[in-house]
């Protein structure tokens, strides 16, 4: 067995164990994002996204308050003995943190996208922060679970109560998403359709909302686009668009049975699992950012002027109602699909959690998960039981 092979094996072995350190480590993180609030609320900017909000360092300060004591309740849900916090109040101590951690992933995955097609983000500490921010959410997840499962007698691995020896961790057999999640993905997709067609006419060479398609792109210049997303125009290729089909892509992946098995089309990786984490990642992120930008910047940017209470927009190439309607476009597509990527998200999560079966139990599926999770675990029955 190589090296490498040898890591990856150490590297599964761990990450299948999560629930015996994820307290710790969530607990590790808040240490580093106390620091990170308390220089926010001593004047620091670097990396504050509030840095010019009246009350961003008051909002640090409370943020450190709030990390510190999610932190102390995170280390705490691993005790096994002794005294410590009531249940509920480290429940939903534990629950708060990660969303408070991962409020602060919103842009994010604009960032990404930017990065991925500009090679360069807007602001590169802030997209740190976004990244640590992201880490946090998901060890305080984790932390949350093992501590909620764990105490109620639970698996904190599957959740379920199943004997406590003998037992492997198996993937539950492909299945689609239930009716009524598809019909939310088909929402979501649908969503962005006006939003494909805007950009696309532009890409194209045609107007859209009273803008030519050479006054959209000396925007873009005057913007400082890059030299691959002026290039990708020039071919007919908007690099919005294809991150929005490739967001669509991610929504039917996780409402059919294809996202959790590779499928024909996919050379080299037919019949084999898709890891959890690789649609489940972009979607939660993408969830967190667009689902709040959409719903709030709508309702606040797009409402006040048809109920006359704010004027038009007037910035740049949007102004008037042709503006208005070039907004539309894009918050009308962001608010519906990031509710339903939470929805599949959520869905797929449920559907695709492994399964701790024993050596009695007849196995629900043959196959191990192939890596994705960890192949074998002994169950742990939660920090904290």
């Amino acid at each position: 067995m190589s090296a490498h092979v040898a890591d990856r094996s150490t590297v599964a072995r761990v990450a299948g164990r999560w629930p015996e350190w994820a307290g710790y480590a969530a607990g590790g993180w808040s240490a580093a994002g106390v620091l990170l609030a308390l220089y926010w609320a001593a004047g620091g900017q670097v990396g504050y996204p509030l840095g010019d909000v009246r009350m961003g360092r008051g909002l640090a300060g409370v943020v450190a308050v709030l990390l510190a004591v999610g932190g102390v309740l995170a280390v705490a849900s691993m005790r096994t003995g002794g005294r410590r916090p009531p249940r509920r109040w480290t429940v939903v101590g534990l629950w708060f943190c990660c969303a408070l951690a991962g409020v602060g992933t919103f842009g994010f995955v604009m960032n990404v996208v930017m990065l991925v097609f500009a090679g360069e983000v807007d602001d590169g500490p802030v997209f740190a922060v976004q990244l640590l921010c992201a880490v946090g959410t998901v060890l305080f997840a984790g932390a949350a679970l093992a501590f909620q499962r764990g105490t109620a007698g639970a698996c904190a691995l599957c959740g379920r109560v199943h004997a406590q020896t003998g037992t492997m961790k198996v993937a539950p057999p492909p299945a689609p998403a239930p009716r009524a999640v598809r019909r939310a993905a088909w929402v979501g997709t649908l969503a962005f359709l006006p939003y494909i067609y805007w950009k696309s006419t532009w890409a194209l060479g045609g107007s859209f909302a009273g803008v030519t398609a050479d006054e959209a792109v000396a925007e873009f210049k005057r913007n400082g686009a890059s030299e691959l997303v002026l290039t990708l125009e020039r071919y007919g290729l908007d690099f919005t668009t294809l991150s929005a089909l490739l967001g669509i892509f991610l929504l039917m992946g996780l409402t059919h049975s294809w996202g959790q098995v590779f499928p024909r089309w996919a050379p080299g990786l037919t019949g084999r699992r898709v890891p959890r984490w690789l649609p489940l990642t972009p979607a939660w992120l993408g969830t967190m950012t667009l689902a709040p930008y959409g719903v709030i910047a709508g309702i606040g940017y797009l409402l006040p002027p048809v109920l006359g209470l704010a004027d038009l927009p007037d910035v740049g190439l949007t102004t008037g109602w042709n503006g208005w309607l070039i907004a539309a476009c894009g918050l009308g597509a962001f608010g519906p699909y990031g509710i339903a990527l939470g929805i599949a998200a959520w869905s797929y999560q449920r559907r695709t959690r492994p399964l701790c079966v024993t050596s009695s139990e007849p196995a629900v599926a043959a196959e191990d998960l192939d890596g994705a999770d960890g192949d074998v675990a002994a169950p742990v029955h939660g920090a904290g039981r």
